[in-house]
């Protein structure tokens, strides 16, 4: 049904993975680049939404606010985290646009699609993710 709710939960949802993500990357301190976790349990932006799993929820919405707030566009979240120019404060600014456009409704968020049915649909899926229990 259209109104029943669940794209208004779904959207919910994605701004409760976003505000543990930018918990998870709070302070200069716990950000870094060129790595997705440090040693030191330092994270890129990426490496912030797979601890929270929220890369499926997230990337569209954060690849959009980042070109909102730099005016440039970029391939990846990767590629704007470890940009020469980037900052801890920009990365904050993205992930606060981000949130505002969530809750507004500004972007148009669609859930992540239904994984597959069935056990060789499924065995195709960790096929091609390179996770084939042993």
């Amino acid at each position: 049904m259209p109104f029943d709710g669940r794209l208004n939960q779904g959207r919910f949802d994605a701004v409760e993975k976003l505000d543990r993500v930018v918990d998870l990357l709070a302070t200069a301190d716990r950000w870094c680049k060129g790595a997705l976790v440090t040693r030191e349990g330092r994270r890129c932006i990426v490496g912030a939404m797979q601890a929270v799993d929220a890369v499926g929820v997230l990337r569209r919405p954060v690849l959009l606010a980042i070109q909102e707030v730099t005016g440039r566009p970029y391939m990846s979240i990767e590629f704007f985290n470890d940009c020469a120019s980037t900052t801890h404060a920009l990365v904050l600014d993205v992930l606060a646009r981000t949130r505002a456009d969530l809750i507004s409704g500004a972007i148009a968020w669609e859930a992540p699609p239904a994984p597959p049915r069935g056990v060789c649909a499924r065995l195709g899926m960790l096929l091609r993710l390179g996770r084939v229990p042993a």
